[in-house]
């Protein structure tokens, strides 16, 4: 008899278009993992899915891809990840191994790429499949509830890290005190970055807890000059850099002409 699941889908293209619905447990095969989900988190994908705003998710499909559970089953060729072991998994579900992209390893640039919960069944179910390669076994004192938070957090090491290479010398705005702006100041701040926070009006309770979390300056853009904070605070430079974590297109063209030479 199938193990059935339940499962968040989108059904089909357009707003909302979705449902609450049995399927069956994924099977671990080859190189895949079978992950108990124990927390999963709601991206601003999955919201802009829901609105039919996003355009990438193949239909249907069960949403999710920030997660962290217990794996409960593995393919034959995996050899690194064990039954009872607590992970998460990076997004990324196949490549081909082939591209240029693929062979330097920027796999997530692959244009073959399937990702959990876009291309593949994701995390808002039972159990979700990941590939082994994408894996990583939890330390021992990171709860699950935290572990389902190492995917965006990873996108923001990613862009201070791996990217921009931010120094602790830097001086920088992060734009937007959401989620991402809110783990891209944290990193910062590790760092030792000098970091202007920015937000609108209705933002008032993100960018005091931006304070709290160690922003040196808050903005409200609505009622306050970024420009002249900025230039007060680098003299009349500019800051060294800008992360945009608000997708708005005003705030990026605000913060260009406020990027030192």
């Amino acid at each position: 008899m199938t193990k059935m699941m339940k499962g968040v889908s989108k059904q089909a293209p357009g707003y909302d278009q979705m449902a609450f619905i049995d399927l069956p447990v994924p099977e671990a095969k080859e190189d895949k993992v079978l992950i108990k989900v124990a927390y999963t988190g709601i991206c601003g994908s999955d919201i802009h899915t829901f609105k039919g705003e996003y355009k990438n998710p193949t239909t249907p499909v069960v949403l999710g891809h920030e997660f962290s559970g217990e794996v409960v089953a593995v393919g034959e060729q995996v050899t690194k990840i064990n039954v009872g072991d607590r992970v998460t998994s990076e997004t990324t579900f196949y490549v081909c191994n082939e591209c240029d992209y693929c062979k330097e390893k920027q796999y997530n640039l692959c244009p073959h790429r399937k990702g959990i919960g876009t291309q593949q069944n994701g995390s808002m179910a039972n159990y979700v499949l990941a590939r082994e390669e994408s894996i990583h076994v939890l330390p021992d004192h990171l709860s699950y509830k935290g572990a389902a938070m190492s995917e965006p957090l990873a996108c923001c090491v990613h862009a201070m890290y791996q990217k921009s290479q931010l120094e602790l010398k830097d001086t920088i705005i992060i734009m937007g005190p959401g989620p991402i702006g809110l783990f891209l100041l944290q990193i910062a701040k590790e760092i030792g970055a000098f970091v202007i926070m920015t937000g609108i009006t209705k933002d008032a309770h993100r960018l005091e807890l931006a304070k709290k979390l160690g922003a040196d300056v808050i903005v409200d853009t609505m009622t306050e000059d970024l420009a002249k904070v900025v230039t007060d605070v680098t003299n009349g430079y500019g800051v060294d850099k800008v992360y945009d974590a608000s997708g708005a297109v005003p705030a990026v063209n605000a913060s260009l002409p406020l990027i030192r030479k």
